[in-house]
């Protein structure tokens, strides 16, 4: 059943069509009574009668109830609409990762960023032993303010719920699947972490890390070549970060990361020794001597060459950014500190970072109680 503009389902009118997924459309949505914007996502119309497709959709709803972090996309509320299932969640602002790389050139300080953040809500997950199972560009939307916000639990698994696709076949997006998922075996956190790194690969490179003429020659290659490493590819990726993402891409799952926030402390140890203009500028990073003017690189999306940009420094350093941090981290947790150093390089002034920050906050209440702390 598809819905039009203005047409109320439950206590919600529709706003209009965000997108569709592989289980189902998502719309915008407004509560009439609180006039809140959220996203609704109902099973596709041709889908809803699939007793298989149908317990998926319930089980990404009770997985997401499970779920409760500042990098993954939260569930509001979930209920029956004319017999069919309805789940309300968080509305996320942004672009996909996806359309972020098509819309031009990412830096380095930038790729690792979005990749910290994705690893944080993965650790989070996988803690909680759920595993996503299809990470890629497409399931990662990026905030105004630069916060990551993963998407699409849908054929998620749990360790308690038996796995609802039989031995042999496989579930995800190919070109991002692990080798394991490939041969059709059980997809694991180890099987996350390979997906995110074909995801930070392709964001280093412009390409992905295996790709065949078919899907059979993709399928063949996930399974038997090894990728050329980034930094051959694109000379301004440092061998560092080149060696952890080629550690997460590895064929055997016992030879990558143990977990996420080993994949993630890799990656913060690989740039810790070059802290970016804006880590200086905020005060978040360690105090080095001032460096020479320096242009930093941009690695092109579809080419991966490398080209000069301008940056320069905001001046923050007086500003409470710290206190801001931690006030923040009690509502969004960890993920803090990445929204409040973006924020700052956008403002010189605290209270715009303070207002800005509150819009991270999911409950009203807990927002207006943030924004009260900044007399504190």
């Amino acid at each position: 059943m598809a819905f039009a503009v203005g047409q109320r389902i439950g206590d919600y009118e529709v706003v209009g069509q965000l997108g569709a997924g592989g289980l189902g459309v998502v719309y915008e949505v407004q509560h009439l009574i609180s006039r809140r914007r959220e996203a609704m996502k109902i099973l596709l119309p041709d889908q809803s009668g699939a007793a298989e497709m149908v317990e998926r959709f319930r089980r990404e709803v009770q997985t997401l109830a499970g779920l409760n972090h500042g990098n993954i996309a939260a569930l509001h509320t979930a209920f029956y609409h004319e017999d069919q299932l309805a789940m309300v969640m968080e509305l996320v602002h942004g672009e996909t990762l996806r359309d972020r790389i098509l819309r031009g050139a990412i830096t380095l300080p930038q790729v690792l960023d979005i990749a910290g953040q994705v690893l944080q809500a993965l650790d989070y997950a996988h803690r909680l032993g759920v595993v996503h199972r299809d990470i890629k560009p497409s399931n990662i939307m990026i905030t105004e303010s630069g916060l990551v916000k993963l998407l699409d639990f849908g054929i998620a698994r749990t360790e308690q719920s038996s796995d609802l696709t039989k031995s042999g076949f496989m579930v995800g997006s190919l070109n991002y699947m692990s080798p394991e998922q490939v041969s059709g075996q059980k997809a694991t956190a180890s099987s996350d972490i390979y997906s995110v790194g074909v995801t930070v690969y392709e964001l280093l490179t412009g390409r992905l890390p295996i790709a065949g003429a078919t899907s059979y020659e993709t399928m063949l290659g996930i399974m038997q070549q090894v990728p050329v490493p980034p930094h051959e590819i694109a000379p301004a990726v440092p061998r560092t970060v080149s060696a952890a993402v080629m550690r997460a891409l590895e064929k055997d799952p016992m030879r990558r990361f143990a977990t996420a926030a080993e994949f993630l402390a890799a990656l913060q140890g690989a740039s810790a020794g070059h802290p970016t203009a804006r880590e200086r500028a905020t005060g978040l990073a360690p105090a080095i001597a001032p460096p020479p003017p320096v242009t930093p690189t941009l690695l092109h999306p579809s080419t991966g060459m490398v080209r000069p940009t301008l940056q320069s420094g905001s001046g923050m350093q007086s500003l409470p950014l710290e206190e801001v941090t931690r006030k923040l981290a009690v509502y969004i947790g960890p993920v803090a500190k990445f929204v409040v150093k973006k924020l700052a390089a956008q403002s010189d002034d605290i209270d715009s970072i303070y207002r800005e920050a509150a819009k991270q906050i999911t409950s009203e209440t807990d927002r207006a109680a943030f924004l009260r702390s900044k007399a504190h």
